[in-house]
Parts: C-alpha cells; sequence; structure tokens
C-alpha cells in the first residue's frame, strides 16, 4: 500500500496530539524564557549572571541532542513527551525557593528537557505526516508556534510578572501539555534505527547550513534570554520590555513566511546573505538612534527589534532546508538532532558574549554584537556565493512547488522527480 493510500486518522489523531501540546509547552517555555532574566534585571543580578543563567539553559540544550535520541528511540515518542514535560513542570517550581545562584543548575536540566521535546515534535510530524502534506504541516506549525509564544509574552507576563505565581503558571501549562498527548488512542512513529550526521560531513556537504544553524543560536539567545533585561536597563520598565520582547517574535511570525516562500525560489546561500545583512544594518540603525537621541526613539526601537527578529529567526528553517536538500531526508531524528546541536552551540555562546559585551560598553553593546556578528556572517556568506556558485542541476532541482520548512521524509526516487 502506498503511502497516499494510507488511512490518515491515526495520523491526524497524532498529529493533533503532538500539535496541540506543543503548542502549550511553547506557552510554559515562553514565559519561563520571558521572566527569569527579567526577574534577574529587576533584582539588580549582574549581567554576566544572567548571561550565565540563558547559556546554561543552551548547554543543557546542546547536550540533550546528544542524550535524547537514544532515550526516545527506547521508550518511544508518548513516554518520552511525558517524562520531559513532567520534569519542567517540577522544575519551574523550584525557582521561588532556590538562591538566584542555582537557578543556572535547574535552567540547565530544563534545556536537557526541551532539546528532548524539540526532537520529539519534530520526528513525530515527520513520521505521521505524508509526504505531500509534510511541509504545509510544518509551516502551519510553525505560525501556531509563533503565535502561541506571543501570546504568552505579552498576556502572561502583564498579568503575572509581579508575583511568584506566574512559576506556578507556567507549571500548570507544562502539566496540561501531558493531556492530549497522554489521551491519543493513535500510536507515536516507529522508532527506527538511529543514524547520527557526522558534523564533518555536515560541512564538507552544506557549510551554508552549518554556519546559518550556527549564526541563528548566537543571535536568538540573546535576543531571548538577554533582552527582557537589556529593557530593563535602558529604562523601558516592566510592561514595555515585555512589549519588546514581543515585537522580536512578532517580526519572526510576520517574515516566516515570506523568507520560506524567497528560499524556494532562490539559492538558500542567497537569502541567508540578505537577511543577515539586513540584520547587521538594523542594529546599527539602531545605534544611530540612540547616539543621536532622537525623540521617536521608542517606535523605531520596536520596529528595528522587530526587523532584527524577523531577518535572524527565521533563518534556522532556511538552514535545515538548505542542509535536507544537500544531504536527503533519512533517519530524520539523527538529522534533526545534529542541527539543533548546532544551533544550541550558538545559543550557549551568544547570551554569554553579549553580556560581556554589554559589561564593558554598556547595553548598547547588545547591538554592537549583534550588528558585527551578522556582519561576519554576511561576508561569508559573501564569500561562498562568489567562489562557489550552485550546481545548475541543483538549481533545477529546486521547484517553486517545494516548501521552505524541511520535509523530513525519505528522499523522492529520480522517477518521483
Amino acid at each position: 500500500m502506498s503511502e497516499a493510500s494510507k488511512p490518515q486518522t491515526g495520523s491526524v489523531a497524532a498529529l493533533g496530539a503532538i500539535v496541540t501540546g506543543a503548542l502549550i509547552l511553547q506557552v510554559a517555555s515562553t514565559i519561563m524564557n520571558t521572566v527569569v532574566p527579567l526577574r534577574m534585571a529587576l533584582e539588580e543580578q549582574p549581567l554576566l549572571l544572567i548571561g550565565l543563567v540563558g547559556s546554561a539553559y543552551s548547554v543543557g540544550f546542546l547536550l540533550g541532542c546528544f542524550w535524547i535520541p537514544t532515550l526516545i528511540r527506547r521508550v518511544g515518542h508518548i513516554r518520552g513527551f511525558a517524562v520531559f514535560a513532567s520534569l519542567q513542570a517540577a522544575l519551574t517550581l523550584s525557582f521561588p525557593v532556590l538562591p538566584v545562584e542555582w537557578w543556572s543548575l535547574t535552567r540547565f536540566v530544563m534545556g536537557v528537557a526541551a532539546a528532548g521535546h524539540s526532537i520529539c515534535i519534530e520526528s513525530w510530524i515527520s513520521g505521521q505526516a505524508r509526504s505531500s502534506h509534510r511541509g504545509r504541516i510544518f509551516g502551519i506549525y510553525q505560525i501556531l508556534n509563533r503565535l502561541a509564544l506571543i501570546g504568552s509574552q505579552v498576556g502572561i507576563g502583564y498579568v503575572a510578572i509581579q508575583t511568584h505565581d506566574v512559576f506556578l503558571i507556567a507549571s500548570v501549562a507544562f502539566s496540561i501539555a501531558l493531556i492530549p498527548v497522554s489521551l491519543t488512542r493513535a500510536k507515536g512513529p516507529e522508532s527506527a534505527e538511529l543514524v547520527s550526521v557526522r558534523l564533518k560531513t555536515l560541512w564538507q556537504q552544506a557549510p551554508a547550513a552549518v554556519i546559518g544553524c550556527l549564526y541563528v543560536g548566537l543571535v536568538s539567545g540573546p535576543l531571548t534570554n538577554v533582552v527582557p533585561a537589556y529593557g530593563i536597563l535602558i529604562g523601558l520598565g516592566q510592561q514595555r520590555a515585555l512589549l519588546l520582547t514581543a515585537v522580536i517574535q512578532l517580526g519572526a511570525l510576520l517574515l516566516q513566511w515570506p523568507i520560506g516562500w524567497l528560499a524556494d525560489r532562490v539559492d538558500s546561500r542567497r537569502v541567508l546573505l540578505g537577511a543577515t545583512a539586513a540584520t547587521a544594518l538594523s542594529a546599527a540603525t539602531l545605534g544611530a538612534l540612540f547616539l543621536s537621541g532622537t525623540t521617536q526613539r521608542d517606535w523605531w526601537l520596536y520596529g528595528l527589534f522587530a526587523l532584527t527578529g524577523g531577518c535572524s529567526v527565521p533563518l534556522y528553517t532556511v538552514a535545515v532546508t538548505h542542509a535536507y536538500f544537500r544531504l536527503g531526508r533519512d533517519q530524520a531524528v539523527g538529522l534533526s538532532a545534529g542541527l539543533l546541536f548546532l544551533w544550541s552551540v550558538g545559543a550557549t555562546i551568544g547570551p554569554l558574549v553579549a553580556t560581556a559585551v554589554m559589561q564593558i560598553v554598556g547595553p548598547q553593546g547588545l547591538l554592537l554584537y549583534i550588528g558585527v556578528l551578522s556582519l561576519a556572517v554576511a561576508s561569508y556568506f559573501a564569500m561562498r556565493i562568489l567562489t562557489n556558485p550552485i550546481a545548475p542541476e541543483a538549481a533545477a532541482a529546486r521547484t517553486p512547488a517545494e516548501t521552505s520548512l524541511p520535509d523530513l521524509g525519505p528522499r523522492p526516487r529520480q522517477s518521483e522527480l
């Protein structure tokens, strides 16, 4: 029986369960990612400690990319999802009672669990969706995920930031995420033999994907874990600082689809070049506005930070698509883990370097960090395009019908192309 003719009822049920659970997880994770640095800034904790706590989460995520695939293969997706959600719910309740110096350890373990959720969700969608629908399902999932992120930043943040109840709300959300996944009667995807993708092979076959994933981690780490504190340091206040973090994700939401649409039609490296150059220009413009002290700085601040998020965060999808296009789509769990590992390396380093620069030159060191990094990465992509133009046969294989989001199913046979 072909894939197209298989009954899809179980697949639809399983996809609905995992996507619903994933969206609830996004709400809980966003609350923690926003409130932890914001609370530390309000308590006037050292900038480097704020960066350390943010990087600890990314270190856990990085190591989880090594540990988690084997666990998922052994216990299955549903049990794995339940373990990770329960662990995060329990750890979230520890923040009000632990000294702030211990928060980095707690965030480290939560990062490991978050890696498990990411790998579990991506490979689950890949295993359940038909090849003809997989890209569209990923696209819808990304958009819904971003909406949940923005809504939780604005809604929950405004209501609960003043009290420790915010940690209770996040813990409840982690627990509720278990319900749709645990109640589904559909089976999770079969766990195939795990095949790891060597980073050396990935670098040889798709260096732009390696640099792209690293870059997104290096930028999105500070945008997620440092910007709430940055907003407090430049005098925005709690509500406006939360709004600043929200507009970053709003920009990513609005530009996710256009950037992906463009990547379907031109060389992905050109999209990466244009977006990183735009990010560098946005950071430079923000810096110039702060130096000039323009009276309408607030509107420009929100708009340019939205552009910064919109031109950087969605590039992970472009980089992943480039990797799958160059290496093939077999063994989705192993390849997803390798690419998430690259992202998490950047997200580990980014908050530490960004806060170190801020410690030296002041809060606007964040803009200096993003601008210089984006300019350097844009220069690399320009060099790659000039020295290694895409092969004509590879360009012909990229048709407008393809999605910009990775199709994690088996590579099509030549007769299907």
